[in-house]
């Protein structure tokens, strides 16, 4: 019996061990080995600070919020780190981005108390304009689009429009964030 229980045992060790290969190979293979953030080229600097956000809903229920956010280097600055909330369902949210050198744009994670998150892959940041902007790659059930305009140094204007495949409106929002004194 112990040398049934011995061999069960060999092949689940030889079966985990090759499960342990395949992944590691997939994982590389699909891009999800670690990355570098590299020096932010000056989209990320301007998120810093602390704001004041009017935030309209205009689908699927129309709505007003108002609440702050916060954001701030972290990790020797290849980083920031937002906080926002508490909004008025007493939700709480925080937010990181990045410069990616490789993709030449700026994710972001969203991560809400609420248990939902949101992964923005890398968008683009026009210096001229002072523009961000984010759309979703193709090929995707849901689309999205957002744009965030720096119109000055204290004042964010943004738009979110995500849509399921069929191209229906899921949800549509608008927020206006002005930067607080200190």
């Amino acid at each position: 019996m112990s040398s049934t229980v011995s061999r069960i045992r060999a092949r689940s060790s030889s079966r985990f061990s090759a499960a342990v290969v395949v992944i590691a190979t997939l994982a590389t293979w699909v891009g999800l080995c670690p990355r570098s953030a590299g020096a932010d080229p000056g989209g990320l600097a301007v998120f810093v600070g602390d704001w004041d956000l009017r935030v309209r809903v205009l689908q699927p229920e129309p709505k007003e919020l108002r609440y702050r956010e916060h954001y701030d280097w972290v990790l020797n600055r290849h980083f920031i780190r937002g906080e926002a909330g508490p909004k008025p369902d007493g939700t709480r949210d925080h937010i990181y981005g990045t410069y990616d050198e490789e993709n030449g744009g700026y994710p972001f994670w969203v991560f809400s108390s609420s248990g939902t998150y949101l992964y923005l892959p890398p968008g683009t940041w026009d210096a001229k304009r002072r523009v961000m902007e984010w759309e979703n790659p193709a090929g995707l059930d849901i689309n999205y689009r957002s744009h965030c305009a720096f119109p000055g140094a204290d004042k964010r204007q943004c738009h979110l429009i995500i849509k399921d495949w069929k191209g229906r409106v899921m949800q549509e929002m608008e927020w206006t964030a002005v930067r607080r004194a200190n």
